[in-house]
């Protein structure tokens, strides 16, 4: 394989625990079906065992938790040589895979884009300085060649090391939400750069009739899955009685995973290992 030809998955976990959880190990595994390397970029801490997550092209990376998924992914960044790759994906642990991601690879190697992602929104927080909000969601993006060649300017241009000493955690997660999840693609698109999502939110709201932006993930999640979305946030599932969720449609998320999960996967497994989890919190 030529050089400029490999393909790199950057996973972002965040966990308190001394262990990777199953969820993470089922992402991780089918990831690492389509990308050359793969590097698991979690927050220092001693773990029991690494054996669940290190598959033959994975590599662990401990680092100290700065700045969100930003701060990680960009740690991560600094440890390969950039132009070694035509495609680098930034995935997050921030849902639960159930499914196959072999639909979303598919459609993102037929399109002529040069940074994609599993689904978009237009949803504007009240500290946005964007006119256009626009983004691609940042727990699935997927940087090609000409995207992956303006990431150092892109943390340039957003003074990425000054943001990352900002103490005050209210301050920083505006800032990254406002620079990284919508500035992100708003940085692309000012380039020039052709930008897309497997799931378009707009149109599916349209078809659902929903006429304000928001995020569909939280809102509609059960309406995503039962047209093909992969994954459910972690947020639904661990957060399931909060307020938030208390005036939405109660749809089980553990019979939806089972419906709609991959047959040959452990997912009753998956959905017990979750349960569990839900009740050591």
């Amino acid at each position: 394989m030529l050089k400029s030809e490999k393909k790199l998955c950057i996973f972002i976990h965040f966990f308190k625990d001394n262990y990777f959880p199953k969820y993470v190990k089922v992402y991780v595994k089918e990831l690492s079906g389509y990308f050359d390397e793969l590097i698991l970029v979690t927050n220092q801490r001693q773990v029991s065992s690494n054996e669940s997550v290190l598959f033959p092209n994975v590599r662990l990376l401990f680092v100290p938790n700065e700045g969100y998924d930003m701060g990680m992914f960009h740690k991560a960044t600094k440890t390969i040589n950039l132009e070694d790759y035509s495609q680098i994906a930034c995935i997050n642990d921030s849902n639960i895979l159930f499914q196959s991601l072999e639909p979303v690879f598919r459609w993102g190697n037929q399109q002529q884009l040069d940074f994609w992602g599993l689904i978009d929104s237009y949803e504007k927080p009240w500290f946005s300085t964007h006119y256009d909000n626009h983004h691609i969601q940042s727990h699935f993006l997927v940087f090609n060649k000409k995207a992956i060649d303006l990431l150092n300017k892109f943390f340039e241009s957003i003074e990425l090391e000054k943001l990352l000493r900002e103490k005050d955690v209210k301050k920083l997660r505006r800032s990254v939400i406002n620079n990284w999840e919508i500035g992100l693609t708003q940085f692309f698109k000012k380039e020039g750069l052709k930008v897309g999502s497997f799931i378009d939110s707009k149109s599916f709201s349209e078809n659902n009739g929903i006429k304000k932006a928001t995020n569909l993930g939280h809102s509609l999640y059960f309406r995503l899955i039962e047209e093909g979305y992969p994954m459910i946030k972690k947020k639904v599932v661990f957060n399931s009685k909060s307020l938030k969720f208390f005036f939405r449609p109660q749809i089980k998320w553990d019979a939806m995973m089972l419906k709609y999960g991959k047959k040959d996967w452990d997912i009753e497994g998956l959905v017990n290992d979750l349960k569990r989890m839900k009740i050591e919190q």
